[in-house]
């Protein structure tokens, strides 16, 4: 491990000054730059690492564009993306990366990726919705669950869309409210339960029912549940 991360640190080399970060962003930040990789819901590929490394034949940064699931949640984008690269992300801008190869990048010392000529298989998730939600006797459930599709929705999601802002938003629609509605028509259900699985330790909260397209939302203020330390510390 000490041997990989002191090989890292070679290859960045040292740190870039502010008028070479300067030079660099304006270089590749433009959405018609040539030097772009989109990342989807699959996240950071073993084919997307590759195009990464192909790009830093010629380019000392590629401009990555985030959509859809993966957005929920930039830190770990970027953490993944310089853990599995061994690049540095040097611009970050709501769902858009410059991701740096390194002053002392060599195309011929690039690692070996294994590229993934089939899809892999969907994570198999536990499940997430609950018969009875915990801390919630059956009739309170289910008042809470008719109480969120009967209400205006906080956000309407677009399939591939940005979702930078739902956490901070959910949570700031908890401090008034006890249920909250994601409109995620079009996104997909499967695209939901991904959405539903993070928000639910982002946040932290209960989804509560996923049903036609709609995630409800609970904020679990019953003690008994493990949610509310988490809000109070956050």
């Amino acid at each position: 491990m000490e041997k990989l991360m002191e090989e890292r640190n070679r290859v960045l080399g040292d740190p870039l000054t502010e008028e070479e970060v300067a030079e660099l962003v304006e270089r590749y930040r433009h959405s018609d730059c040539s030097r772009q990789i989109n990342l989807g819901k699959g996240g950071v590929t073993h084919n997307m690492l590759d195009d990464i490394h192909n790009h830093w034949k010629r380019a000392e940064a590629v401009r990555i564009k985030c959509l859809g699931v993966p957005t929920l949640d930039m830190d770990n984008i970027c953490f993944h993306l310089e853990d599995k690269s061994g690049g540095k992300v040097i611009y970050r801008n709501i769902n858009i990366l410059l991701l740096y190869r390194g002053r002392n990048y060599g195309p011929e010392n690039r690692p070996v990726i294994p590229l993934m000529l089939w899809k892999p298989y969907a994570p198999i998730y536990p499940k997430l919705v609950k018969n009875v939600a915990d801390g919630l006797t059956f009739e309170e459930t289910k008042e809470m669950r008719n109480r969120g599709l009967n209400s205006l929705p906080l956000m309407k999601l677009t399939r591939n869309g940005v979702y930078v802002n739902v956490i901070e938003r959910v949570r700031d629609a908890f401090e008034t409210e006890e249920v909250v509605r994601l409109d995620c028509k079009h996104v997909g259900m499967s695209d939901c339960k991904k959405i539903g699985v993070k928000l639910k330790d982002l946040v932290p909260c209960v989804p509560i029912l996923f049903k036609d397209e709609q995630i409800i939302l609970w904020r679990a203020e019953k003690s008994g549940t493990g949610i509310i330390s988490c809000l109070s510390s956050t």
